[in-house]
C-alpha cells in the first residue's frame, strides 16, 4: 500500500513539473485543487532549482496559499516570500495562523521580520507577544486565536459567538469560559452547546475543573499533559490564570516529531539538523558531525594509552589479546542498551533524577544477571578454542564485571546529565560505548593480574 501511495505521489509530482514547463496554468491549477496543502508543500520542496515555486503559489487563493506556506519547510517559505508582491504577501500572511506566522518570523532575520509585520498591522501586536516566549515552551507553540465565552451567556448566544469567531479560531471543539478579567473559569464542548437547551446557561453546562498549562511550561511536558488526559487542545494561562491561548493536538504532534528527531540524532552522536537531510548544506552536515567525532576520537585514544600501559601483560600472555574485542564489545553493547532504555523512559516522563537509587538497584541486579549469562557463554567459547582454564576464568569473570559496570553506568549517566539540565540524549550509544571500552580494558587486565599472577 505504501509503495502505491509513493508511486501516485511521484506521478503527481511529474505532472506538476510538466505543467510548469509547459506554462499550462489552467491545467496546473486544476491539479493543485485536488491536492492537500501538505502534499503541495512537499512538492514545492522537491522542485529542482530554477523552477518557479512562486508560480505554483500564485495560482491558489490566499487561504489555500497560506495553508501551503504553513506546511512548508523554512527554506521553501523564504523562497516563496521573496517571490510575492507586497499586496500578495498581505493577503497570504493575514490568513496564516498566528502561531505558524510567529514561528516563521522568528526564524527570519530581524529586519525581514519587521518588514513583514508592517504588512499586517492588525496582527502585529499579538505576534510580537508570541515572539517573546521561548519557542520550546507552551507560549512558543500556542495560538492566541481562541473563542472565549462568558458564564452568563445562553447556549444560543454562545453558538452565535462561535459562528462569529470561528473563522479566525484555531479550534472550536473546546470553548473556554473566562470572566471579565480574562481569567479562565471553565470549559464547555461544542457538542454540549449544540445539544443543550438554547436557553441553558453556559455556567450550568461548563466544567470548572479545567486542565491548563502555564505559559512557560516546556513543550515536551505540554505534550505529556495532552496525551495523559486524551485532549484535543490545552488552554495556556499565565501566573494569574489569565487565558493567553491554546495548544492544539497538531502543535503537539509537531513537538513530538521534533523532539524525537533531536533525540535520535543525539543518540548517534550528531547535532540535530535544522532542515531535512537533503536540504541541509554540506557545511552544516560537517558541523553537525565533526565535533562529536573529535570528542569520541579523543576518548577512544584512551584505549591506546590503556593497552600501552598493559603491554607487558600482553607480551607475557599473548592469548589475552584474542578476547579484547569480546570484552570491549560486550561492555559497549550492555551500556548502550541500558542508556537507551533510561533515555526513552525519561523522554516519556517515566523516570526522574529522584529515581536514581531505584535505577541503581534495578540495573545492579539486571547487570549481574546478564553478566552471569554472558560469562557462561564466554567460558564455553574459550573452552572450544582450547584456551587454558585460567584464561577462560579471567575472561568469564571480566565479562560479569564489565556488563555490570556498563549497565549501571549506562543507566545512571543520562540521569546525571539531566540533573545538570542538559539533554540526556548526549549520553548516546557512541559515548557510552567509548567509555565502556576503556573501563572494560582496565577491568580485564586487573582481573588477569589477580588470576594469572602477571604484573600489570
Amino acid at each position: 500500500m505504501q509503495v502505491e501511495v509513493m508511486e501516485q505521489y511521484e506521478e503527481l509530482l511529474a505532472k506538476v513539473r510538466h505543467h510548469l514547463e509547459a506554462e499550462d496554468d489552467e491545467g496546473l491549477l486544476a491539479l493543485l485543487l485536488t491536492l492537500r496543502p501538505a502534499d503541495v508543500a512537499q512538492m514545492l520542496a522537491e522542485l529542482p532549482e530554477g523552477q518557479p515555486r512562486g508560480k505554483v503559489l500564485s495560482l491558489l487563493e490566499p487561504v489555500a496559499a497560506a495553508r501551503v506556506i504553513e506546511e512548508s519547510i523554512l527554506d521553501v517559505q523564504r523562497d516563496l516570500l521573496r517571490q510575492m508582491s507586497a499586496e500578495r504577501l498581505h493577503q497570504v500572511l493575514d490568513r496564516m495562523s498566528q502561531d505558524d506566522l510567529a514561528d516563521l518570523l522568528g526564524a527570519l532575520p530581524a529586519a525581514d521580520a519587521r518588514a513583514l509585520l508592517e504588512l499586517i498591522p492588525e496582527d502585529a501586536a499579538a505576534i510580537r507577544q508570541l515572539l517573546r516566549y521561548d519557542p520550546d515552551t507552551a507560549g512558543g507553540i500556542m495560538t492566541p486565536e481562541v473563542v472565549r465565552l462568558r458564564e452568563t451567556q445562553t447556549a444560543a448566544e454562545a453558538l452565535a459567538t462561535i459562528r462569529q469567531a470561528a473563522p479566525d479560531a484555531e479550534t472550536v471543539y473546546y470553548l473556554y469560559v473566562t470572566d471579565r478579567s480574562g481569567r479562565l473559569t471553565g470549559v464547555v464542548s461544542l457538542r454540549q452547546l449544540v445539544i443543550a437547551d438554547p436557553q441553558a446557561r453556559v455556567a450550568d453546562l461548563m466544567d470548572r475543573n479545567v486542565v491548563s498549562v502555564p505559559v512557560y511550561m516546556d513543550q515536551e511536558e505540554v505534550a505529556r499533559v495532552l496525551e495523559r488526559y486524551g485532549l484535543l487542545a490545552l488552554p495556556v494561562v499565565n501566573d494569574r490564570n489569565i487565558l493567553l491561548g491554546v495548544v492544539t493536538v497538531d502543535d503537539v504532534i509537531d513537538v513530538l516529531q521534533e523532539e524525537a528527531t533531536e533525540d535520535i540524532h543525539r543518540l548517534s552522536a550528531t547535532e540535530p539538523l535544522e532542515q531535512p537531510y537533503l536540504q541541509t548544506s554540506f557545511l552544516s552536515l560537517v558541523r553537525a558531525r565533526v565535533l562529536w567525532l573529535l570528542v569520541l576520537f579523543a576518548l577512544q585514544s584512551i584505549t591506546i594509552t590503556i593497552l600501552n600501559h598493559y603491554q607487558a601483560a600482553l607480551e607475557t600472555v599473548i592469548t589475552l589479546a584474542l578476547f579484547i574485542p569480546v570484552v570491549t564489545g560486550t561492555a559497549g553493547n550492555a551500556g548502550g542498551q541500558a542508556a537507551t532504555l533510561v533515555i526513552r523512559a525519561m523522554a516519556v516522563g517515566e523516570l526522574q533524577f529522584s529515581d536514581f537509587l531505584r535505577v541503581l538497584a534495578r540495573e545492579t541486579s539486571v547487570g549481574l544477571t546478564l553478566g552471569a549469562v554472558m560469562s557462561a557463554v564466554a567460558l564455553a567459547r574459550a573452552s572450544l578454542l582450547g584456551t587454558p582454564l585460567e584464561i577462560g576464568m579471567t575472561v568469564a569473570l571480566t565479562v560479569v564485571l564489565v556488563v555490570f559496570v556498563a549497565s549501571v553506568g549506562g543507566a545512571l549517566l543520562p540521569l546525571c546529565i539531566r540533573r545538570l539540565r542538559l539533554d540526556p540524549a548526549v549520553a548516546s550509544s557512541p559515548l557510552i560505548t567509548t567509555l565502556a571500552d576503556a573501563s572494560g580494558l582496565i577491568i580485564y587486565f586487573t582481573v588477569a593480574g589477580w588470576i594469572l599472577g602477571i604484573r600489570t
